[in-house]
């Protein structure tokens, strides 16, 4: 009965999303939070950092390779209907951000110390942090985090960024890298992997028929 429900309450938003670039005259109108989860992809420890038993304080680069996420059917409708209007944001006092967030969840199985950033851009070339809207998103995991998840509030120009791949339904670019420390010697085996996942909540222009 809850996945029925689920399903009917997704069915009835997604269906909202659809008309809300179709404003009819004195429709009803509001705003409402939606929950999209983004693609990525595990890091295979052994190709980070080998196989077998790994020394104390050997580090190096981890990340998986920029990819593309596609901005079709009900993700495109949701991104292009974005609330760009700060005054309509009340989670934040900072007009500088908005009501959107993105949130990322690492879970490792072996007690190694990351320091990544996860890029989300318009085009391969902006993914860093001097790409024009590129949403920048650092996290640092300990030896001792087994899952560990975070979420940051985005700009208003990454927002912007956002609704701009909506109408245009062009695609997103995401990648994820950084720096991984075996810390006092572990040894990795063909399934270890950090595993990643990343979602957006935003807040859409609704309008009702």
């Amino acid at each position: 009965m809850h996945v029925r429900r689920a399903l009917a309450l997704f069915g009835a938003v997604t269906a909202a999303a659809f008309t809300a670039c179709k404003e009819p005259p004195f429709a009803p109108r509001w705003d409402s939070d939606m929950f999209m989860p983004l693609s990525t992809q595990p890091i295979r420890l052994s190709t980070v950092l080998g196989l077998g038993v790994i020394p104390p304080g050997i580090s190096a680069p981890d990340s998986f390779p920029p990819q593309l996420q596609a901005i079709s059917g009900v993700l495109g409708d949701v991104l292009k209907n974005l609330v760009t209007d700060a005054t309509r944001c009340s989670s934040t006092v900072n007009p500088a951000l908005s009501c959107d967030q993105l949130k990322l969840t690492i879970s490792k199985t072996q007690p190694i110390t990351a320091q990544d950033t996860l890029y989300v851009a318009n085009a391969k070339a902006n993914l860093n942090a001097a790409g024009p809207g590129t949403v920048v998103f650092p996290i640092s995991l300990a030896a001792t985090d087994a899952t560990k998840s975070d979420s940051i509030f985005l700009t208003q120009t990454s927002v912007a960024m956002l609704k701009a791949a909506g109408q245009s339904q062009s695609p997103l670019w995401i990648q994820l890298r950084g720096q991984a420390n075996s810390g006092a010697g572990i040894t990795v085996t063909s399934s270890d992997s950090l595993a990643i996942t990343t979602s957006v909540t935003v807040r859409i222009a609704v309008v009702h028929k």
